[in-house]
């Protein structure tokens, strides 16, 4: 339960930020770049769906599908990180 909070954490955290970044300096900016290279996969997910959805660019439901994303790989990757940390300590 731990894992699947830590990634959800991680997740609003990453969401808000990117959110943020894509408002102030925009997200063709240094900062956008770097706030979308590491917000992957959802970032990718949510650019690929967008389009799907229509032309508005502001669309909460793109910022959902990148959140959903991420969460689902951030868990992955952290249960992936404490299975190899139990294996080394046995």
């Amino acid at each position: 339960m731990r894992i699947v909070l830590w990634a959800l954490l991680l997740a609003v955290a990453w969401t808000v930020t990117l959110a943020i970044v894509a408002r102030s300096p925009g997200l063709h900016s240094t900062p956008g770049i770097w706030t979308g290279v590491f917000g992957l996969p959802g970032v990718v997910v949510a650019s690929w769906v967008r389009p799907l959805l229509g032309r508005n660019y502001h669309d909460r439901l793109g910022y959902a599908v990148m959140f959903l994303v991420n969460w689902m790989f951030y868990c992955s990757v952290i249960l992936g990180i404490v299975s190899i940390k139990q294996s080394i300590r046995k």
